[in-house]
């Protein structure tokens, strides 16, 4: 047996160097991440590190012909000045020495070769170019034919609203590197698209166990969890690392917000700082103890709204070194979701935030999202209670929910 490890930057050109280099038939014996980046950099990239076995020798390459140029076959020109090139070599037979060529059949001077010097792209034909619609439509073309335990994987992720796109990606990826006779086991086909589907989202690393700035900025559309989730990261840092929480308001215009943060510290035992002005943040944030750690709840903004997002922008800018994390729910749409990305990513945000995981059961959206997104996942919640249901990532917890496991269980 011949056991070999590939790295890459994705599981799936990972799994395809499995294939070309020990064949379809090769076994996964491992899959996990590795860092990878500069050390000094606390947001590492992710390498991807799969330990593959094969109990076949590898085939031995044999080493590729030199090729041979063709030889130039040239005739005089009618006017004795130049020459015309032939465009087919005439078969020659040799008759009495190389010093003397006798051809067995007259050569037909074929017509002028016509040489355009001008630089014109060449255009590839519409049904040669490949695109990832029409890789997508054969795959689909054949699902049909697909193992028992394939289709109902497909259908289970159609149903959950993942991506057709990745769905048959997936599909195509594990009928190229998986033998016939394990896809035969539900369980494990179900177990190896699970990998690979947890494999390709992006995960805050060191979420949980260290804060990168002594504060952490909430940003979120109206309704999204941003005042709960402050409080269970609240009991989270101070029972886990320790932390002097502060809590800091800056939702001070809607009505009844002040109030519920009040409810939250006076319960807790945390401090409230109350932010009615841009101006307000700098006081506050004057003169920090090395164990402070401030928990900024933005006012809620309208993406489409260009003066509210003005004035978080103006809020945020008085913090230049913090930690911001998006707020999304798992119950808004991916279109929505990938809107309020895109209209606060000029305030670099750091991790994302899912929430009301509880209130949903289809995750295709989020995950797409999450996919898709630049932004790390950092935290799950669910539910209102402060003291219960905060979730460091995990890949795999999104991925089973996708195959029918209820959050709350």
């Amino acid at each position: 047996m011949i056991t070999k490890t590939f790295k890459s930057d994705t599981t799936i050109k990972t799994l395809q160097l499995v294939q070309e280099e020990l064949g379809p038939d090769a076994i996964v014996v491992s899959m996990r991440e590795i860092p990878f980046g500069p050390v000094w950099n606390p947001w590492k990239k992710k390498n991807v590190e799969i330990v593959a076995a094969s109990a076949h020798p590898l085939p031995q390459k044999s080493a590729p012909k030199p090729a041979v140029p063709p030889l130039p076959v040239m005739i005089p020109s009618e006017n004795k000045i130049g020459v015309e090139f032939i465009e087919e070599r005439p078969e020659i037979e040799w008759v009495v020495g190389p010093e003397k060529l006798i051809a067995e059949k007259p050569v037909k001077r074929p017509a002028k070769l016509k040489l355009n010097l001008d630089p014109v792209k060449e255009e590839i034909p519409a049904a040669e170019k490949a695109t990832p619609q029409k890789a997508a439509k054969n795959i689909q073309t054949v699902a049909k034919h697909l193992p028992s335990s394939l289709k109902h994987i497909h259908q289970q992720l159609t149903i959950q609203g993942v991506d057709p796109v990745l769905i048959d990606g997936l599909v195509g990826v594990v009928l190229e590197t998986i033998s016939p006779t394990i896809l035969d086991d539900p369980e494990t086909a179900k177990k190896y698209i699970a990998q690979l589907l947890g494999a390709e989202l992006r995960v805050q690393q060191g979420a949980g166990k260290y804060v990168s700035n002594n504060v952490i900025c909430l940003v979120g559309a109206s309704g999204s969890g941003k005042t709960s989730t402050i409080a269970k990261l609240a009991l989270f840092f101070s029972q886990n690392l320790k932390k002097n929480v502060i809590w800091v308001c800056g939702d001070t215009v809607k009505m009844g917000s002040i109030a519920e943060a009040r409810a939250y510290t006076d319960a807790m035992g945390f401090k409230l700082e109350l932010v009615y002005t841009p101006e307000d943040m700098k006081e506050i944030l004057g003169d920090p103890q090395p164990n402070d750690l401030f928990l900024v709840d933005t006012p809620s903004y309208n993406p489409c709204n260009e003066n509210q997002m003005t004035e978080l922008g103006k809020l945020l800018a008085e913090i230049p070194k913090r930690c911001t994390y998006l707020v999304a729910p798992a119950t808004t749409k991916e279109t929505d979701l990938i809107q309020a990305s895109a209209s606060l990513g000029i305030f670099s945000l750091d991790g994302l935030i899912i929430t009301k995981l509880d209130e949903t059961h289809t995750f295709g959206s989020v995950y797409n999202f999450v996919r898709k997104n630049q932004v790390p996942l950092g935290f799950y919640t669910t539910g209102k209670e402060a003291s219960r249901h905060l979730e460091v990532v995990d890949p795999a917890r999104l991925v089973s929910a996708l195959f029918g496991r209820e959050w709350n269980k």
